[in-house]
């Protein structure tokens, strides 16, 4: 937790993105306006990317001379890499000179990092990338795990459930979320065998609503959404291309009906604005189940993607998120705890 009465200090992996270094540095820059950023990646590479080659005010430099590429094995990549910018900038939250990490690099080995340097909470399995899906004429959603687990085990996904729900109280202010597992069908008997065993552990938290479909998770029937990495993944890149595709239509329809013209690109912009602005995914996903604020963002981020993802990291800090879902995570583990002590010695 930021110190009361200093800027927020956030650790920014420059490298590894898909589209190299400069938009995730000018992001930084961006940032930097408000909160104190490190720039941890190699040297040589971010020195042509900064003001007459210094960094100005706020922002600090830390060279990493070791780089985490989207195709390297994330296992292997740690274990070699071992002054990858990925690490760095995740020691630099463990002792203290950073509140948060943000990375649009490799997300397997951002979730390593974050494990092996700042450590899980205790009792956590695995790690949940959690994002926040606006939902129009309701409160928005929360959508996890989007990527930090390829498959899940019934166990895991009722740990997804608590660090959701917790993280919906403390950043979005929700007081008892709604949560649902994500399936192919509301009834029981859908999902296959790790879901319906999922459903059977999730059915004594508090809150649970039962199986949920696809269009329940912008329907308003749920604060929190929770499936295993794979399908979460796909499901946001599926939901990004679809909103992609409405602002497309969207604009068609107004240059359908609209003069050529100023007036005409002014409602384009506007359109395309009112859209983005109601519908789309936060930039970054936080990265629940570490001692630690780590914000991971999408490869190919831009420099407005990159500001976006610092400023959910600093809304972590402030939050108390780290703290907050270890404590909700302890209550969970103590209930759970006593109802298969009162199963079996029932």
């Amino acid at each position: 937790m930021s110190a009361a009465g200093r800027r927020p200090r956030v650790a920014v992996d420059v490298a590894g993105a898909d589209l190299g270094p400069q938009p995730v540095v000018a992001g930084a820059l961006a940032a930097a306006t408000t909160t104190d950023v490190v720039l941890v990646g190699p040297r040589e590479r971010i020195r042509p990317l900064l003001p007459d080659g210094v960094p100005p005010p706020g922002v600090r430099l830390l060279d990493a001379p070791d780089v985490v590429g989207m195709a390297d094995d994330p296992v292997a990549a740690t274990y070699a890499k071992r002054r990858s910018s990925l690490l760095l900038a995740a020691a630099e939250v463990a002792a203290g000179r950073a509140d948060a990490m943000v990375t649009p690099g490799n997300t397997g080995a951002a979730v390593l990092a974050a494990a092996a340097r700042l450590g899980r909470v205790p009792g956590v399995t695995n790690p949940a990338l959690a994002t926040v899906l606006p939902v129009p004429d309701a409160g928005p959603t929360v959508l996890l795990d989007i990527g930090a687990t390829a498959t899940a085990q019934p166990e895991w996904l009722v740990e997804f459930a608590v660090l959701g729900a917790e993280y919906a109280r403390c950043r979005l202010g929700v007081d008892r979320p709604r949560i649902g597992l994500l399936s192919n069908g509301h009834e029981s008997v859908k999902g296959g065998p790790v879901r319906r065993d999922a459903h059977l552990l999730l059915a004594a938290m508090p809150g649970y609503v039962g199986q949920i479909e696809a269009y329940d998770v912008l329907g308003g029937r749920v604060d929190v959404a929770v499936t295993d990495g794979f399908t979460g993944d796909v499901a946001l890149k599926m939901y990004e291309r679809t909103l992609d595709a409405t602002v497309g239509l969207a604009l068609a329809a107004v240059r359908a009906f609209s003069p050529i013209g100023a007036l005409a690109r002014d409602r384009e912009r506007r359109v395309t604005a009112a859209v983005r602005r109601g519908l789309a995914a936060e930039a970054g996903g936080a990265l629940l189940g570490v001692r630690g604020v780590c914000v991971v963002c999408h490869g190919a981020a831009g420099a407005a993607d990159v500001a976006a993802g610092v400023d959910i990291a600093v809304e972590c800090v402030r939050a108390g998120v780290v703290e907050r879902t270890g404590v909700a995570f302890a209550a969970s583990s103590r209930r759970r705890r006593g109802v298969r002590r009162v199963a079996v010695d029932g």
